[in-house]
């Protein structure tokens, strides 16, 4: 007999334990509010939840890669934009200094006028970002993209940093300031064939001085506003490259956050039904053990 009590008491406190033990995992799960605590529970569903939170970081990360692109590329149209309207200044003046009523004294007032915008134009070029940058620098991001002592030279280099916006896609964040304002020339110079368009201005303002004009540098001002337009339509280009990708990053990551939710995201209702059920049952474990211990020798015999 003394076998038979131990042995239903140990049936009583194993029935109570058991009771207690789930009651205790999903008083986890409510808190936690995940369907499954380990992988154990549902191996099938632990894959699929690294696979998709795995998903839902690398497309985030593109979201964080667009945000810096859009960045760096919203700076350099604006800087085009306004290096467009300076040249447009400058042609202005080159065909007003062009004009035979004008004297030897009125044309070089108009080239000093055209010093201080190429001053200008050249500030555009150096333009930095917010993390301090030179965004026509090319690769030499931490170097000014020109100087213009002891003559004006290109300091950068001609790489185009590409970023990656997508599972297979990239778009390039930058243009070289070789490719934006010309590549430099060896002197000496002849207007109508200057590419690098501080040394095309500075050539206006020399032959200004002089007096002595040239029709030609208006084809130089044509070509290198014509070359502002053109990559500044391609900075247009990439940034509804941006826009489109970004749309589809988040519906991507929406969708895997939705399917994610519908595997691991816990059932409240279904998981608080479940947890009076398993109250109830664990109080009518400890009850039946109480009576259980409660019992005497004498009682339990007869």
């Amino acid at each position: 007999m003394r076998i038979s009590t131990s042995w239903n008491n140990q049936l009583g406190l194993n029935a109570m334990l058991d009771q207690q033990s789930k009651l205790s995992e999903t008083q986890l799960k409510l808190s936690s509010g995940k369907k499954y605590l380990s992988p154990s529970e549902n191996a099938v569903a632990a894959t699929s939840l690294i696979d998709l939170n795995h998903n839902i970081k690398e497309n985030q990360q593109y979201q964080v890669n667009i945000g810096a692109a859009r960045q760096r590329l919203d700076l350099e149209e604006s800087a085009l934009d306004n290096a467009g309207s300076v040249l447009h200044r400058i042609r202005e003046l080159t065909v007003q200094g062009l004009n035979d009523s004008n004297t030897a004294t009125n044309r070089k007032q108009i080239a000093m006028e055209i010093d201080e915008l190429n001053k200008q134009l050249l500030s555009i070029a150096n333009t930095k970002n917010a993390n301090g940058e030179y965004i026509f620098s090319g690769y030499k991001t931490d170097q000014a993209a020109f100087t213009d002592t002891p003559a004006y030279a290109y300091q950068g280099d001609a790489n185009q940093r590409s970023i990656a916006i997508g599972p297979s896609r990239q778009v390039t964040d930058g243009d070289p300031g070789d490719s934006v304002f010309g590549s430099i020339q060896v002197a000496p110079l002849t207007a109508g064939s200057i590419s690098n368009v501080f040394q095309a201005v500075a050539q206006i303002s020399a032959d200004l001085k002089a007096n002595t004009p040239n029709k030609g540098s208006l084809n130089d001002m044509d070509a290198a506003l014509v070359r502002f337009d053109t990559i500044r339509a391609s900075a247009g280009a990439r940034l509804n490259a941006l826009d489109d990708q970004e749309n589809l990053n988040a519906d991507y990551i929406l969708d895997n956050k939705s399917t994610a939710s519908d595997i691991g995201d816990l059932d409240y209702a279904e998981a608080l039904s479940k947890f009076n059920l398993q109250q109830i049952s664990l109080q009518a474990a400890q009850q039946a053990f109480t009576k259980v211990q409660n019992l005497s020798l004498f009682n339990y015999i007869s």
